[in-house]
């Protein structure tokens, strides 16, 4: 099954593009990254303005994420199936005893699932998408991770 990776992306060492997983043009994926299937990463061509997505080095990003206009994932965050991150989207770290809310980045070994927020419209209250930040990336997640990548050196798939 096929993965694709657009025009002037680039992928670094050790990062696995997943089944039907896509890397849009620009778009700057770190090292050891894990893609997982059916993954969009975001790309941007023009305008040249336009800032690319950026996942940092040791991410995992769930099946069928979004990430895309511009968005930063720091170093070691884990995003959940299907989290989508756009510019706009609303992200509330919920973790700690007061909420802060975060636009276009997720702090380093984060880990976000999607959920929503209520929103008051004309036409009555209703749920908007956003990210929930839940916690930060566990001492057994990193081992997961390492197991993986000592996989991948030894030319075992994973």
């Amino acid at each position: 099954m096929p993965s694709y990776v657009n025009i002037g992306a680039f992928v670094d060492e050790g990062t696995m593009v997943d089944t039907w997983a896509t890397v849009g043009s620009c778009a700057q994926i770190g090292k050891h990254v894990h893609l997982s299937g059916g993954v969009g990463i975001g790309g941007v061509l023009e305008p040249v303005q336009a800032a690319p997505v950026i996942i940092e080095d040791n991410c995992f990003i769930g099946s069928r994420a979004i990430v895309v206009e511009g968005v930063r994932v720091e170093e070691e965050a884990v995003l959940g199936a299907n989290v989508v991150l756009t510019a706009s989207t609303k992200i509330f770290d919920v973790s700690g005893s007061s909420r802060v809310e975060y636009k276009g980045i997720i702090p380093a070994r984060s880990v976000v699932i999607p959920g929503t927020y209520a929103k008051q419209f004309p036409a009555g209250e209703f749920h908007v998408p956003c990210a929930l930040i839940i916690g930060k990336r566990k001492e057994s997640t990193d081992k997961k991770t390492s197991l993986n990548n000592a996989l991948r050196e030894n030319n075992v798939a994973v």
